[in-house]
């Protein structure tokens, strides 16, 4: 692979989807699945706040892949090394730079993944999927 290449996009990506999909599952089991009624509402709720989570949660991960796929040179394609200059370029901050952007595609991106995800489960009769009654009307609780 080419310095800063895939290894680095799975580096962060990786962690990402496990903090989203651990998160999603945890709050569909805690505020989803416990409603009367189940609602795409809710799915989207719970699956925007789970995106928001996973991106707050790897967003230095996304600095440095980003830094390592941008200038790849002055890093030798080193993980370790591209933390290191960024560290002492702007100290911990640096890492939540960008993060404003990232939330704003990643909260709404998730919310409506996981509207469509919830209801191809329905759709399926997957096991596990919640309330195959799903209203997709205004939210009863």
């Amino acid at each position: 692979f080419p310095m800063g290449g895939v290894y680095i996009q799975m580096l962060r990506d990786i962690p990402y989807a496990i903090f989203t999909l651990l998160a999603y599952e945890m709050l569909r089991d805690c505020y989803v699945t416990q409603a009367e009624h189940t609602s795409p509402w809710r799915d989207m709720v719970a699956g925007a706040t789970a995106g928001g989570f996973g991106t707050f949660m790897t967003n230095g991960l996304d600095v440095i892949k980003t830094r390592l796929q941008t200038d790849p040179e002055v890093y030798g394609g080193s993980v370790v090394l591209c933390t290191r200059m960024a560290l002492e370029e702007g100290g911990p901050g640096v890492f939540m730079r960008g993060i404003v952007p990232r939330l704003m595609h990643k909260i709404p991106a998730n919310g409506m993944f996981f509207v469509f995800f919830e209801a191809f489960r329905r759709l399926l009769n997957v096991e596990g999927a919640h309330d195959t009654k799903a209203t997709f009307s205004k939210d009863r609780r």
